[in-house]
């Protein structure tokens, strides 16, 4: 137990040199001299950032230059500032309107790269659709939907998509695996080319500038097995995306419940074993009482309620824990945290049981006995607060 915690006091102190805000509406307007972790609603970056920047949100938008990374996740998320090295983003729709100075990998739904930028590495996306206008000065691998080239690629190129439309410029070798493939008049390829298509003939034109087109059969194969080079991409991104949302829900929570929670932390040296009792009860007590409610007809409608109510309270467990575990944490320390402290605090936390479920069976073990404790507390605090309220009303 003392080794997981100096873990994550290492985790805490290593990001205390950084800036953190949480918040429904956030606007940089001053210039940041260090890392800038944000969550909220709605982000607007306005100045520069000479560090990292580690953004999860709605809506964001970044107007000024980020000195190093950019690692974003969000729902609509657009990119006019200078971005000095690399960007990692996981949202719905992205796009990119600025000079990038290394790699930029995207998962993301509607990707547009416009003709105003540049990146000075390689683009790498898992995407729905993604219409590239701009240039990149390295490789290209993008897996998607539909996909247009409109722009310059200065290197490689490998595609996948249901559709392909080139209409741009490609200097390295291409690799194109789709359903239908469409070259345009302004396409040029300055290398060879080696495709697949349902349809074996694709019309080049006179887009092969100096190289030759070549269908292969065996790419076919590309298409029918799930691109396993872009899955550590998407794996990269759902977990940022995870970790950043983790975030900004335990900061919500904190806001909404930490004195409800605090007051939980009265109980765990005196009824830790009680405490668990009452969640395995409620962990494994509760499908029982839904699958009675569904066996009764007019009981439908609760088992329904108390269904989406005990998926919910699973899904959130380890949140949940590792806020109480905060609290309990900063209940010992001789000066107690912000808001936004206990947010981090409990992310650390969180990360670390999320790393412990990993391991076969004894991590599904601990998962359960700490999620059980941890609502196991809270039941016990609403069964005093009503005693006491009645007790004070007599």
């Amino acid at each position: 137990m003392k080794t997981l915690l100096y873990i994550c006091l290492f985790l805490v102190s290593f990001m205390g040199y950084s800036q953190f805000e949480a918040d429904e509406k956030i606007i940089i307007s001053e210039m940041q001299n260090d890392d800038v972790y944000l969550a909220g609603n709605e982000i607007n970056i306005n100045a520069q950032i000479h560090g990292d920047a580690v953004i999860a949100g709605r809506t964001i938008v970044v107007q000024d230059s980020i000195r190093q990374d950019l690692i974003v996740a969000g729902g609509d998320i657009k990119v006019q500032g200078h971005v000095h090295d690399d960007v990692r983003a996981a949202g719905g729709n992205l796009i990119i309107d600025a000079t990038v100075g290394d790699d930029v990998i995207i998962f993301g739904g509607e990707v547009y790269i416009t003709e105003n930028a540049v990146i000075h590495g390689n683009l790498i996306a898992f995407s729905g659709d993604i219409i590239l206008d701009g240039r990149v000065m390295g490789f290209v691998k993008i897996s998607g939907g539909n996909i247009k080239i409109n722009g310059k690629i200065s290197e490689g190129t490998e595609l996948r998509a249901d559709e392909i439309e080139i209409n741009g410029e490609i200097g390295g070798k291409t690799k194109m695996v789709a359903e239908k493939i469409k070259i345009g008049d302004n396409a040029q390829f300055y290398n060879d080319v080696d495709y697949w298509c349902d349809s074996s003939s694709v019309d080049f034109k006179n887009s092969l500038v100096n190289g030759i087109s070549t269908y292969n059969k065996d790419l076919a194969e590309d298409r029918l097995d799930f691109p396993w080079s872009f899955f550590g991409i998407a794996t990269i991104a759902v977990l940022i995306l995870y970790i950043l949302s983790s975030f900004l829900i335990l900061f919500i929570f904190n806001l909404l419940i930490r004195k409800f929670l605090s007051n939980t932390i009265s109980l765990i040296e005196t009824n830790v074993f009680k405490s668990l009792g009452y969640g395995l009860i409620y962990l494994l007590g509760l499908p029982l009482v839904i699958l009675i409610c569904f066996l009764i007809l007019i009981g439908i409608p609760i088992g329904l309620f108390l269904g989406f109510f005990y998926i919910f309270s699973i899904l959130f467990g380890h949140l949940v824990a590792a806020l109480i575990i905060t609290q309990y944490l900063n209940k010992n320390n001789q000066k107690p945290w912000g808001i936004w402290m206990l947010s981090l605090v409990a992310l650390g936390i969180l990360i670390l049981i999320r790393l412990i479920t990993l391991v076969p069976f004894i991590g599904a073990f601990i998962s359960l006995i700490v999620i059980a404790t941890a609502y196991g507390l809270i039941i016990l605090t609403i069964i005093n607060n009503r005693t006491e309220y009645k007790l004070s009303s007599i």
